[in-house]
């Protein structure tokens, strides 16, 4: 679940008097209402249970068996003891609970080892040492075993049994000095004269990690983006929090989630100091059930450059020409960046300071946003200047076949001269505006075939159904848009057309845009001036 690029968000173009999100705009969506937090205990005499609902881990306490004593008195050792947090369990996990036993004391004969229905966690029979002193039997091992009836039953809880007294003592079963668990953090080396026993607390389940998408630095503040966890693991989310000390400390981030993600700011902070800023979810009735961290990522905070002033836009073809006034302050250069919808990309980076204009080319459509920002000595953007509802104009469209300018529409295998009625084909042409709208179009009389946006270098390639009713004989094919001085350029190819009718059809081909390189990139951020870094001094 990869999402939008935090290097393209952080270009980011807001409004004039902010960067990033006002905190006026935060509000909490699409938070869950608190829910009780799963509560679920088990013990020993239980023999067999099931994790319910909620439970993604237990915390264990188990005592094995002690060893019997000798025929001559001398003791078994203890049982072990696990302490152990944080096992991990699914929710429909079957737990057999197996409490261990002492075992038998040496008498006429080796004590009896500590019983267990589960044969692996018996202890066994003491012997005599040949001397006559019959050793005491090995205790059972405490632990839990989780059914499994696809790959095999395993253990995820040990306590071992003591072994036996004397020389001849049987030994405990399990690893002696040595607890186990299948995760958790406990200790190894405990043991414990107490009776055997096992209990447990279940622990209920967090949600996953958010993704940090991005944070970006504003006025004694922080903007963070990230994508919501991808399981809640049954547990709805109820809020978030942030760390601003790489998890030393957390705060509740109040949040608004949209098409784009979610988002928040952090205010409070101070100018020039460098934060670790990481987020997580919280669930339960008191958003006690903390989910796990996102990763982290760095921001410091800093006083931003004002707004340019006097921003001017004019339009030609797939042309867009930003001009505006410095602001106050030491301006290293400029981003002058364009959105669409939900779509944008960057029309100019101006490393020039003294430069205060912009032309760059932009696909034919209406509400287009355009803004511009300073560049500081550090290069971090300043406040924006935006100018919404900009109108990019397409080609014009000639009334009569043009001239050709140098160059021709060609097909994948080169030149194209014979087309069949009703045939599926490949039209490229080149010597465009990079990122600018051709039209194509069929002549005697002018039927538009559709549009197409160039790629970065200002070639095409579409698909076109030539209309089953086109008339047999000559046509022409032309592609009109602009070059990269923003002058007309017309390709036109002379076509000999078989299998069609007798009369001129009124009907264009059906254009199919195939996938090309360099147009507008789809970015989340309606409203949003957002682009790479292509460095240009124009």
């Amino acid at each position: 679940m990869r999402f939008t690029s935090p290097s393209r968000r952080a270009l980011g173009l807001a409004a004039a008097s902010t960067i990033g999100m006002s905190t006026a705009l935060l509000g909490v969506t699409g938070i869950a209402s608190a829910a009780p937090t799963p509560t679920w205990t088990f013990n020993g005499s239980q023999g067999t249970v099931t994790v319910p609902d909620g439970i993604c881990a237990i915390d264990v306490v188990a005592i094995g068996g002690a060893g019997g004593a000798a025929s001559d008195g001398s003791p078994g050792d203890p049982g072990g003891r696990l302490e152990v947090e944080d096992v991990d369990v699914q929710p429909g996990d079957v737990l057999e609970l197996y409490v261990g036993a002492a075992g038998g004391a040496g008498g006429t004969a080796g004590g009896t080892g500590g019983a267990s229905t589960y044969a692996d966690f018996a202890g066994s029979a003491g012997e005599d040492d040949g001397n006559g002193v019959f050793g005491g039997g090995g205790g059972s091992m405490t632990g839990i075993v989780v059914v499994d009836d696809e790959y095999g039953d395993y253990s995820i809880a040990e306590a071992f049994g003591g072994d036996g007294g004397g020389d001849g003592g049987g030994f405990g079963s399990g690893f002696q000095n040595y607890a186990s668990a299948d995760d958790g953090t406990y200790s190894q080396t405990a043991t414990s004269t107490s009776a055997p026993s096992i209990s447990g607390t279940g622990v209920a389940c967090v949600a996953d990690a958010p993704y940090l998408n991005y944070v970006t630095a504003g006025n004694g503040s922080a903007t963070v983006g990230f994508v919501a966890p991808q399981s809640d693991n049954g547990i709805a989310i109820t809020g978030y929090e942030v760390t601003t000390n790489n998890g030393s400390s957390w705060a509740p981030l109040t949040v608004v989630t949209d098409e784009n993600g979610t988002s928040g700011t952090i205010t409070g902070l101070t100018n020039e100091t460098t934060y670790t800023v990481a987020v997580r979810a919280v669930g339960g009735t008191n958003n006690e059930l903390k989910g796990a961290a996102s990763q982290s990522q760095s921001v410091t905070p800093y006083v931003p450059l004002p707004a340019p002033t006097n921003v001017s836009v004019t339009t030609t073809t797939s042309r867009i020409t930003v001009t505006w006034t410095a602001p106050a302050g030491q301006v290293k250069g400029y981003d002058v960046g364009v959105s669409y919808g939900q779509s944008g990309d960057q029309g100019c980076a101006i490393t020039d300071p003294s430069v205060t204009t912009c032309t760059f080319f932009a696909p034919a459509g209406s509400d287009y946003t355009v803004g511009v920002r300073a560049i500081d000595m550090q290069d971090r953007p300043g406040l924006s200047a935006t100018r919404p509802g900009v109108t990019v104009p397409g080609p014009v469209k000639p009334t009569a076949v043009p001239t050709q300018d140098n160059g021709d529409i060609v097909g994948p295998s080169g030149p194209i001269s014979k087309i069949t009625a009703g045939q599926t084909l490949t039209l490229q042409g080149s010597g465009y505006a990079p990122n600018s709208t051709v039209e194509l179009l069929v002549f005697s009389s002018p039927v538009s075939l559709g549009t197409v946006v160039t790629d970065e270098n200002g070639s095409f390639s579409v698909e076109v159904t030539v209309p089953a009713n086109l008339a047999n004989g000559t046509h022409h094919l032309v592609a009109t848009g602009v070059d990269a001085n923003g002058n007309v350029r017309n390709l036109v190819i002379t076509v000999t057309v078989s299998g069609g009718v007798a009369t001129l059809a009124t009907t264009g081909f059906d254009a199919v845009p195939v996938a090309v390189g360099g147009g507008l990139v789809l970015l989340t951020g309606a409203g949003l001036l957002v682009g790479a870094r292509r460095r240009s001094d124009a």
